[in-house]
């Protein structure tokens, strides 16, 4: 049996380095949106680059959907600073930016579809 078990309000990630990202949870439409978003760029990558290495545009591939899940999904964060140690307001380019550490886009991606591939799981088994 399928169980619903998906959040409905934001809640709170852990990433690595002592950040921690609010997020709305990765709907239908979040997913949707952010996958048009990676799409675009990709293409554009491609027409700047006609020989683009399939390897690395598989690496853009992956990098421009968690950017964009980033920008769609993240509503508040913590333990995000510019280089004199001030916190650092949350914006689309900042989070962009924090999304270019490859430990924490790692981890952003894992975490914020855990809920969705939880269900996935069971609704297969």
């Amino acid at each position: 049996m399928l169980t619903l078990d998906l959040p409905a309000e934001p809640y709170w990630l852990d990433l690595p380095r002592g950040v921690r990202v609010e997020i709305r949870p990765v709907t239908t439409a979040v997913m949707a949106a952010a996958q048009a978003a990676a799409a675009r760029r990709l293409a554009a990558s491609r027409i700047a680059d006609p020989e683009l290495d399939p390897d690395m545009s598989r690496g853009f591939s992956f990098a421009f959907l968690v950017k964009a899940l980033a920008r769609h999904a993240v509503v508040a964060w913590e333990g995000v600073g510019d280089t004199a140690g001030k916190p650092l307001p949350l914006s689309p380019e900042a989070v962009e930016r924090l999304m270019d550490l490859d430990d924490i886009a790692a981890a952003f991606w894992d975490r914020a579809t855990a809920p969705v591939a939880t269900v996935a799981a069971e609704g297969n088994g």
